[in-house]
């Protein structure tokens, strides 16, 4: 029997990717990619398809036959709060040598929010298939282009669930990037246009699910809260996630608010990278904080974009939605003071925490 192209690609390096994995039908999507793709891409969802892209649908026990043996570097990862740098990271992260970005790839949303189906009647997948299907897709995008280099796996923000699936007693455990930026800064930037308020709307059932199971509280409603407690509750959230990450895996795990990154960005992009044990020298890091790419929108590099221009859309959007950030924030501390697993992200609420 023949192996298919895209099969034997998959097997043989990161040119095939498991983009995607369809679990009712218990299939992946491959597709055929280029490292140039990796590194440019912001997205690895849907919004990377070309006409001319090639791909196909395989059987979900195919493609664990094909990786299976298939030796590959333990990949590392970037979790964030979203809207808070995590982009601009990875492109900085991705100039130096011994790392292959990978940008939010649609196959961990697909996991993450199939994760939050678990035990339920309505489930497609057992918690057994789940974990299979998790493992094949992290072995599948840990694969890199050269020797000793490792992938960093840039995470959407509504699949921050995932950080508790990471093995805890790994032999070699994934390092890990927790980035955020403080509640009241999120609050401004979510609350600043209705496309972002959009997009509060659409992750906000997946957050009140994970927020009601880690703390136990069952009596929040939806379709009770208003457009600065759904950023509450998503902040609250992957913070606690976070925090607890940072505390049980001290070594693994680094905790980095993105405007001290803006406040000392040659310092903390230093940190970062020694962090995932990357090989650069002091002048690279100048150089990348003083060139383009902290001067461009880093999901559209053509695009100008820096950090004093960050800095007066927040003091815009403070002026103007003051009354709902005020009100959020004080829900957080009532939240923080009622439930005692919030203790340590109350901390990170706001600059003058």
């Amino acid at each position: 029997m023949n192996t298919h192209p895209l099969l034997a690609g998959l097997r043989n390096g990161p040119d095939c990717m498991l983009q995607n994995l369809d679990l009712v039908n218990k299939r992946g999507l491959v597709l055929r990619v280029s490292e140039r793709l990796y590194r440019e891409a912001s997205f690895l969802d849907d919004r990377m398809f070309t006409p001319q892209m090639e791909g196909y649908w395989f059987p979900l026990d195919r493609l664990v036959e094909t990786l299976n043996g298939i030796a590959v570097p333990v990949p590392h990862f970037i979790f964030q709060v979203g809207h808070c740098g995590s982009t601009l990271i990875s492109r900085l992260l991705a100039e130096l040598p011994g790392n292959l970005p990978v940008r939010e790839p649609m196959s961990l949303l697909t996991l993450a929010m199939t994760r939050r189906e678990l035990g339920r009647p309505s489930s497609w997948v057992s918690a057994a298939q789940w974990q299979q299907c998790f493992e094949l897709a992290t072995r599948a995008l840990a694969r890199s282009y050269h020797p000793n280099d490792h992938a960093v796996i840039k995470v959407t923000s509504t699949a921050g669930n995932l950080l508790e699936a990471l093995p805890p007693d790994a032999q070699h455990p994934p390092r890990l990037l927790l980035l955020y930026i403080r509640l009241e800064s999120l609050l401004a930037v979510m609350l600043r246009n209705s496309g972002l308020r959009d997009n509060i709307h659409a992750g906000s059932p997946a957050w009140i699910a994970d927020f009601c199971r880690l703390t136990g509280r069952d009596d929040i409603r939806l379709s009770e809260l208003s457009d600065a407690q759904q950023v509450v509750i998503k902040w609250l959230t992957l913070m606690l996630l976070f925090t607890h990450a940072a505390t049980a895996h001290p070594s693994e795990a680094l905790l980095l608010d993105f405007d001290d990154f803006l406040k000392s960005p040659a310092a903390k992009l230093t940190g970062t990278a020694d962090h995932f044990r990357l090989t650069f020298t002091a002048e690279q890091i100048d150089k990348l904080v003083s060139g383009p790419l902290m001067r461009s929108y880093s999901k559209i590099p053509m695009q100008t974009f820096n950090p004093d221009q960050r800095e007066q859309e927040l003091r815009d959007a403070r002026r103007q939605f003051h009354d709902e950030i005020r009100n959020g924030l004080h829900w957080a501390e009532i939240l923080c003071r009622e439930l005692p697993i919030l203790e340590a992200t109350a901390t990170y609420l706001s600059n003058g925490s």
